[in-house]
């Protein structure tokens, strides 16, 4: 590969267009867990049978896309009582993101307009998380 066709390329990726992420996102086919005492609790979670500190989330979450420039967004995601700021960025070929919120990272892929396939694990003093589901766009 010459030094010409890699800046082709890299022109190429980078006049893709970059999905425009505003709006209210509600996660759905979650797979979450927490171990311990997480600041989303008093919105709802309900022990997992048989441990005492395992719980899954019941509370309803909405993530608000607020603001986008190019590549990078900003918004908030809350829970029943619970909200969170967060920061994020798109990959160069549109196709993938990262965000963090106070205190963890969530990552993923831009499935289309509509839809966000996202992991997201947090590790505090106090408690750890992990996450999988989608975000999908509420019309």
């Amino acid at each position: 590969m010459t030094a010409s066709s890699s800046a082709d390329r890299i022109s190429a990726l980078v006049a893709q267009k970059v999905p425009d992420l505003r709006g209210t996102w509600i996660p759905v086919e979650g797979a979450h867990i927490v171990d311990g005492p997480t600041r989303h609790q008093e919105s709802g979670t309900e022990l997992i049978p048989g441990h005492d500190t395992l719980r899954r989330h019941t509370s309803k979450f909405v993530f608000q896309f607020e603001g986008q420039e190019g590549r990078t967004f900003w918004g908030v995601h809350s829970s029943a009582k619970v909200s969170e700021k967060f920061i994020g960025a798109i990959s160069v070929d549109g196709k993938r993101f990262v965000m963090t919120d106070e205190d963890g990272i969530f990552n993923g892929t831009i499935i289309d307009n509509d839809t966000l396939d996202y992991s997201y694990v947090h590790v505090t003093p106090t408690d750890r998380a992990v996450a999988c589901g989608l975000l999908i766009r509420e019309k």
